[in-house]
């Protein structure tokens, strides 16, 4: 195998790979490599799926509109499955959530879900766009697996649909007798963050967080961060002790 494979395009594609596997472009897939990648009839690409490792496969142009993949050589097996690392974040506006999810993906959340409070922003959650850009981190950082996108959930209907021993770490700012996140992660295996809205957590969301399993309150230090950045330094702590 050439050993320059990591400077041909990565793809995910939700399909079975294997050695010899043809796999069909959609017209719209088939736009995108000759369109967005300039992919030329030959050209080699690199597909992973989240199941099978990743693999290099040649693009094949069928006419005007369609396309295929010929799979050939396993280039990476497929890895174990990462710990999981949940995100729960009130969803903000359109340029500060594609940094969140950007680089949530790039850190190694592997599932987010969005959650409605009182002070929510965005009330409404377009799951095509957001999908879109999570497949798309993914293949840029060079991972493996794809993070799950949740539904959005109400605040206080978490609780309810949390069926984990993972407590969920839930940053609420301004309270002074809350433990430092820093100070509650060691051997911990899996991982569960709550950002709350740029307007904050009411005073009624603040008692159910602090009153109600599986929440617990944690600060994040003593500045007060922005959704984005409070959910990046949060994950971050984890990655960092995850990794030691």
């Amino acid at each position: 195998m050439t050993p320059d494979f990591k400077k041909w395009p990565r793809l995910f594609l939700d399909a079975a790979l294997s050695a010899g596997a043809e796999v069909p472009l959609s017209p719209d897939q088939t736009h995108y490599f000759k369109t967005v990648m300039r992919r030329k009839d030959g050209d080699s690409v690199r597909v992973f799926n989240g199941r099978d490792g990743e693999w290099a496969s040649t693009f094949h142009a069928i006419g005007k509109r369609d396309g295929a993949l010929h799979v050939a050589d396993l280039l990476i097996p497929q890895t174990p499955a990462p710990a999981p690392a949940h995100l729960f974040f009130a969803p903000i506006k359109k340029a500060r959530m594609d940094m969140l999810i950007e680089k949530a993906v790039e850190l190694g959340v592997t599932d987010l879900h969005p959650v409605l409070t009182r002070n929510t922003e965005v009330r409404d959650v377009n799951d095509e766009r957001l999908r879109a850009q999570i497949i798309e981190a993914s293949e840029q950082c060079e991972r493996m697996d794809i993070p799950t996108l949740h539904p959005l959930i109400a605040l206080d209907r978490v609780p309810g649909a949390w069926s984990h021993d993972t407590p969920i770490f839930a940053a609420l700012e301004r309270q002074g007798d809350t433990p430092d996140l820093q100070n509650l992660l060691s051997n911990r295996s899996s991982f569960a963050l709550l950002i709350g809205p740029e307007g904050g957590f009411t005073t009624e969301e603040a008692t159910i967080l602090r009153k109600t399993t599986p929440f617990t309150p944690v600060s994040l230090g003593s500045s007060i961060l922005r959704s984005e950045t409070a959910a990046l330094y949060g994950l971050s702590l984890w990655r960092g002790r995850a990794t030691l």
